[in-house]
């Protein structure tokens, strides 16, 4: 997918029919990754603690799949929940580094909203899980946060900040001043970000129209983007893995 502005040559969130909530099968989501013009798709479905989410074994599983499929790098990857105030994820570590890409994100059914230094350290906490790429769509109303402490803290762990087009769609209140603070923080700090649509249905890859917008109307630096390139995504991959 290009912009005039911005380029984004690997789809970093996207989920399956093995959620009931999403609508479309991994080869359809391959194929919409083609029609986009795109060279890489990370499937990340939702890790268990989601109630209608695929079990462990589904992600322990994701070994037989290849890395390639149909001209298209595939990332074998979790949205993984964060469960609990000390960061705790609903995969183990030993699920989490099977993984190709692992986003941690809180959801409503997986964590009860707390105060900003619960949420705060939360994330922290989170960061600090070396199996853990990427925070998603942090800038949520119900769960407010001490942001650039956060960014600062991804920065320092070359932890990557996610720009999710699905919140700014009004799935989430409020999101859009909320993200747009966030991906100014981002800037200010030099800290990495990845574009995503979450894409729940195949018709949604690529779809980073409302993002695009936002990383125009704060000057986004687009090196600072992780999934500009196949080569840059990949690159930081293999940054992330050896650093532990």
């Amino acid at each position: 997918m290009e912009n005039a502005m911005y380029q984004i040559q690997v789809e970093t969130h996207s989920h399956t029919i093995v959620s009931n909530h999403a609508y479309s099968t991994l080869q359809e989501n391959i194929k919409a990754t083609k029609d986009a013009g795109m060279k890489g798709l990370c499937m990340t479905n939702h890790a268990p603690a989601i109630p209608d989410a695929p079990p462990e074994v589904h992600f322990t599983c994701l070994k037989y799949l290849p890395g390639e499929i149909d001209g298209i790098r595939f990332f074998k990857g979790a949205e993984a929940n964060i469960i609990d105030y000390n960061g705790t994820l609903d995969l183990g570590n030993t699920v989490l580094a099977m993984l190709d890409w692992v986003i941690a994100s809180i959801h409503g059914p997986c964590l009860k909203p707390g105060s900003v230094e619960e949420i705060t350290n939360t994330y922290l906490q989170v960061l600090c899980n070396p199996y853990v790429h990427c925070l998603g769509h942090i800038g949520q109303m119900n769960y407010l946060c001490h942001w650039e402490t956060v960014v600062k803290a991804a920065k320092e762990q070359n932890k990557i900040i996610e720009l999710n087009n699905h919140s700014l769609e009004g799935i989430r209140q409020d999101s859009k001043e909320l993200c747009t603070n966030v991906a100014a923080l981002c800037k200010k700090h030099g800290c990495r970000v990845a574009v995503s649509s979450d894409a729940h249905y195949s018709g949604c890859i690529g779809n980073y129209k409302l993002v695009m917008e936002m990383l125009k109307e704060v000057d986004f630096p687009k090196e600072l983007i992780v999934n500009s390139t196949l080569e840059g995504f990949t690159a930081y991959l293999k940054e992330a893995k050896l650093k532990f």
